[in-house]
Parts: structure tokens; C-alpha cells; sequence
């Protein structure tokens, strides 16, 4: 058994891979060279190169041009989820302000008692 890799007839992008009987012949698309780099790595939209017979490929800068990952925004949902836990902090600080206002209230409170009895 054999691994052949595929390209296409027209543009000669690899488009996928698979396994042949030893005996079988290789089909007028395919190639048994694998399409990985002198590391072993993968490669970036590999191409086949009937001149050379390699793969060419583009370099990771190169695929994150051709293929930008949009920068994510936010639904409605989300925004208005931040903006409601945006809130429920400030009223939380508040709280927590108004409690110490409330203990230095009682504490007054209870010193006016002691000294007037």
C-alpha cells in the first residue's frame, strides 16, 4: 500500500490524499511526495509544482494575509450583557459605601445614647 496526494487538474492545489495498492498506478493528478517541508511540518496551501516536482507553499504571513480572521464584535446580547455587569459593580461599590455609611450612622447613634441615660 501506497499514500498518493491529490491536487487539482487545474490549479494544482493539493485537495487531499489517499491510499493505493503498491501495484496500482498513479493516477495523471497525484504524486506520492508527500506535501510537508524539510521539517516534517505541514505546509501553507501547497501547490504542486510540475517542474520541479515539489510542493510550493505560502508562508504563515502570507496565509494569515490570504485568509484574516475578522476581528469578533460583540452582539447586541454581549454589549448589553457588559453594560448590565458594568452596572451591578457600581451598585455593588455602592453598597458597600452605604454599609459603612449605615455602621458609622449606628455607631454615632449608639455613643449619643450611652451619653445621654
Amino acid at each position: 500500500m501506497k499514500q498518493v496526494y491529490f491536487y487539482d487538474e487545474k490549479t494544482n492545489e493539493f485537495n487531499g490524499y489517499d491510499v493505493i495498492e503498491d501495484a496500482a498506478k498513479i493516477p495523471a493528478n497525484a504524486t506520492t511526495i508527500k506535501p510537508v517541508g524539510s521539517n516534517g511540518a505541514g505546509l501553507y496551501d501547497p501547490v504542486w509544482n510540475e517542474n520541479t516536482h515539489s510542493w510550493n507553499n505560502l508562508t504563515k504571513e502570507e496565509w494569515e494575509e490570504k485568509h484574516p480572521t475578522p476581528d469578533p464584535k460583540p452582539t447586541q446580547v454581549q454589549e448589553t450583557l457588559v453594560s448590565l455587569t458594568k452596572q451591578v459593580m457600581q451598585l455593588q461599590i455602592a453598597n458597600v459605601q452605604q454599609q459603612k455609611v449605615n455602621a458609622s450612622l449606628t455607631k454615632q447613634l449608639m455613643d449619643l445614647n450611652k451619653g445621654g441615660k
